[in-house]
């Protein structure tokens, strides 16, 4: 018995990408999702996104569902590897509106954190210090973001399952034309007159 690799935040975007099309769910559930975790994980949240996934979840339910692992994985667009420079490019989105309070070099040392106390001094130090423009920027990368993500998850939510299932349909065929081949061979059941129609019609043809 096969189990699915654990995915993580270093997990590559391929194998996200793909555990987010094999979700057994709606299209329209996985893309609303990934489309929710991806405004999450463009926010200044980092720590917490999982835990906003959630509570935004059941805060919702009443109103509409989303796929919760969808959005969970979709977070990971925000890891220790991107923070500085996805939230400075929100920061400097945020400064068209906002003036600049701080270079880069100050910004990546706001994000230096290594205990749960000093993250929140951290993320109280970066909204003391950049919260404007670094908000604004925010929002608004989140929104372009999330709302580009729906309908392209979406479309290949679609493409993925319609090949996924033609696929399916071809092995069939080929495993159902294998087995009446063997049927033949070793004098068994005769195949069915479909069969028989289908393969005079390919002889002729081919003469």
């Amino acid at each position: 018995m096969t189990t699915e690799p654990t995915l993580n935040w270093w997990s590559s975007p391929r194998a996200l990408l793909r555990h987010v099309l094999t979700l057994d769910d709606t299209a329209h559930s996985v893309a609303l999702g990934t489309a929710v975790g991806m405004f999450i994980g463009l926010t200044p949240t980092v720590g917490i996104q999982m835990a906003l996934v959630v509570l935004l979840a059941a805060l919702v339910r009443r109103l509409f569902t989303f796929n919760r692992i969808a959005a969970l994985v979709a977070v990971y667009i925000s890891n220790p590897l991107t923070v500085v420079p996805l939230y400075w490019f929100n920061y400097r989105v945020g400064t068209l509106f906002f003036p600049a309070t701080v270079g880069r070099k100050e910004f990546s040392q706001l994000l230096e954190y290594s205990s749960l106390k000093e993250w929140w001094e951290t993320i109280s130090s970066l909204f003391v210090l950049v919260g404007a423009p670094l908000l604004a920027g925010s929002l608004l990368v989140a929104t372009v973001g999330s709302l580009l993500t729906y309908p392209a998850v979406r479309i290949l939510h679609n493409w993925f399952h319609d090949t996924t299932d033609r696929l399916a349909e071809v092995h069939a065929a080929r495993r159902e034309n294998r087995q009446a081949a063997r049927n033949d061979a070793a004098g068994g059941p005769p195949r069915k007159q479909g069969q028989r129609m289908q393969q005079s019609a390919l002889s002729d043809t081919l003469e």
